[in-house]
Formats: C-alpha cells, sequence, structure tokens
C-alpha cells in the first residue's frame, strides 16, 4: 500500500471516485443554536400567561418594597393589590427569583427586569406577527381574494387605508361608502 492510500480518509479508495454525499437527514441544521436567557424564557411565558403589557423593572422596585414592608393585604389600595398579585405570580413562576431579588442590588434588580421585559416583548411580537396572518385569513371571503391584495408580511396598506379593512373599522353609526365622512 502506498503512503497517499494509508493518508486516505477511511472509506474512500483514492483518486476519481465519486464523493458521496450525506444524505439531508444526516445533516445538521444550518440555524445557529444559540441559548436564551432563563429570564427571558420565563419574560415570555410570563408576557402571554400573566401580564403583556407591564413595565417588569416597575412591578420588581414595587414588589420588593412592599415584601420588605410585611403589609398585608388589606392595606393595599385595589391597584396595588393587583399589581402585588402579579409580582406574586412572576415570582411563583421563576423558581430563586424571590431570594435572588432579595439580596440583589438595585442594578442586578433592573437587570433581571430587562431580561424579563426582554421576553415579554418578544412574546407580544411574536403574538401580533401571527395575528396579522390570521386576520388576512379571516376577512377574505372564502374562495375569493381581496381587491388590493393584502400581503401578509407587510403592515402597510392595512386598516384604514384599504377598502376592506376600512368598512369593516368603520362605526357602526356611519356608511363607510358615503363620501361625505372623508
Amino acid at each position: 500500500m502506498s503512503t497517499s492510500d494509508q493518508n486516505a480518509a477511511p472509506g474512500r479508495s483514492g483518486v476519481g471516485q465519486k464523493r458521496s454525499r450525506p444524505s439531508v437527514l444526516e445533516l445538521a441544521s444550518r440555524k445557529k443554536l444559540t441559548t436564551q436567557d432563563p429570564l427571558v424564557h420565563h419574560g415570555r411565558h410570563f408576557g402571554r400567561a400573566v401580564h403583556a403589557f407591564c413595565n417588569v423593572q416597575t412591578l420588581l422596585t414595587n414588589g420588593i418594597i412592599l415584601m420588605s414592608k410585611d403589609t398585608d393585604d388589606e392595606a393595599l389600595t385595589t391597584v396595588e393589590r393587583k399589581k402585588f398579585s402579579i409580582f406574586k405570580e412572576l415570582l411563583r413562576m421563576v423558581l430563586g427569583l424571590e431570594a435572588h431579588l432579595m439580596e440583589s442590588s438595585k442594578e442586578e434588580v433592573m437587570l433581571v427586569g430587562e431580561l424579563v421585559q426582554k421576553g415579554a416583548n418578544g412574546a407580544r411580537a411574536d403574538n401580533m406577527k401571527g395575528m396579522k396572518i390570521a386576520i388576512i385569513d379571516w376577512i377574505t371571503p372564502r374562495g375569493q381574494s381581496l381587491n388590493p391584495h393584502i400581503p401578509r408580511n407587510v403592515k402597510s396598506g392595512r386598516g384604514f387605508n384599504h377598502e376592506h379593512t376600512g368598512a369593516l373599522l368603520c362605526p357602526a353609526g356611519l356608511d363607510w361608502n358615503n363620501i361625505e365622512y372623508d
């Protein structure tokens, strides 16, 4: 056996042979694997399941203050009680968050708030993207298409800027086709 045959890759007999391509099932995914911070992940769930429109930094700050005072629920206003219950739900969702917040500095609390807020914002954006597509399907009559066409992935040309969606958004007491209201 020659030295070139010894250095050749196993399973290949040498020059002039066609290389076999791996099957599609054997190829690794092309998408780069990224690791997401667990707080962002919990923030996505928090934004979908508990409270979508919440300033998490304020929620954490006020929740820590209320926990340190050991106030009972009767001493709180209805709004404070609601916000405190949302804070408790966040603590219940993220294991170990309460202990971490109680021993953290203000900067660390703000960082935690930013990560949870990032997740909630991402969840809200995903929901809106899905709704944008679903609404097109919902308002299009069966077997027909909208004229002019509304692209599924573009926001412009919707709402009052489109004839069909403008008619749907028009208040019930007004006639969309009446040019007097323009």
